[in-house]
């Protein structure tokens, strides 16, 4: 799988909230950087236990279910570096009564058909505004 089908793959499943069709494509020990150090989420979550339970877990305990969307706005991929970017708007309704609306970039690194390292940028005020931190 080439590294647009992979990103493509990952958007599908990502949004459809599929951890089962992921798992196909995130790497075991896939390295997911929230990028900054002003947010308490802005760290490195390691392995398929930071990613799709701290990280992916928390924003779910945090938001009312049903209230995520996500909107596609670009997608990018460089074959030769084996890199593609992901470009979505993020809206939400949290638990404490508060509403997100974040553009986030996520640079995604592949190799061998496998998401193994992720760099996600956003907001990260809104982010502490919204959540409350």
């Amino acid at each position: 799988m080439n590294v647009k089908s992979t990103v493509e793959a990952f958007w599908h499943g990502h949004s459809a909230g599929d951890h089962d069709a992921l798992k196909t494509i995130v790497a075991k020990d896939i390295r997911w950087t929230v990028v900054g150090d002003t947010c308490p989420i802005a760290r490195t979550y390691e392995g398929w236990d930071g990613f799709f339970g701290e990280l992916l877990g928390g924003l779910a305990a945090a938001f009312v279910p049903g209230t995520l969307t996500m909107r596609l706005k670009g997608l990018y991929a460089d074959e030769e570096q084996g890199v593609g970017i992901l470009h979505l708007e993020e809206t939400a309704t949290l638990h404490n009564g508060n509403s997100i609306s974040l553009e986030i970039v996520d640079v995604i690194t592949v190799r061998d058909g496998q998401i193994i390292d992720v760099r996600e940028v956003m907001d990260l005020a809104a982010v502490n505004a919204a959540f409350g931190f």
